[in-house]
């Protein structure tokens, strides 16, 4: 039973981590973009969604937060995920052109999220200073 399970293991593909879509690999057009994209690295965080604008520039989170935040990512200002370590990471649905042309969105699914913990999937990109996640769109936010 035991070399069965084993087999079976070894038959069965390892799960596939975070990776650039086919449209970001696109969209880098230059050594400069691809180096960027090569630095990144496919990260899993957990930390409470928060609205980027009012945590950077109030420090605001928390419950007390959640309809405000919850209204602003609503109409367009960045979410971003705190972790433990109070590390910021802003959120951004990785497919670049779907993004771009305003084909995916992650406000409907962050707001309604706000001030939650969540673990999170995606490629992290860190530049000029910025932690930036970029994760697929779920299923749910489309």
């Amino acid at each position: 039973m035991l070399l069965i399970a084993c087999l079976l293991m070894l038959q069965s593909p390892a799960p596939q981590a975070p990776a650039w879509s086919a449209t970001t690999l696109e969209a880098a057009g230059t050594d400069a973009n691809k180096k960027v994209l090569a630095e990144a690295k496919p990260l899993t965080v957990t930390g409470e969604v928060v609205d980027v604008s009012c945590y950077t520039q109030l420090g605001k989170r928390g419950e007390g937060h959640k309809a405000c935040g919850a209204k602003c990512v609503a109409s367009g200002s960045p979410a971003g995920i705190v972790t433990a370590d109070g590390t910021l990471y802003i959120v951004m649905p990785e497919p670049h052109h779907p993004r771009r042309d305003g084909q995916a969105s992650l406000a409907k699914y962050l707001s309604e999220r706000m001030a939650q913990t969540l673990t999170l999937s995606g490629m992290a990109s860190t530049n000029g200073g910025i932690h930036t996640l970029f994760i697929p769109v779920p299923a749910e936010a489309k």
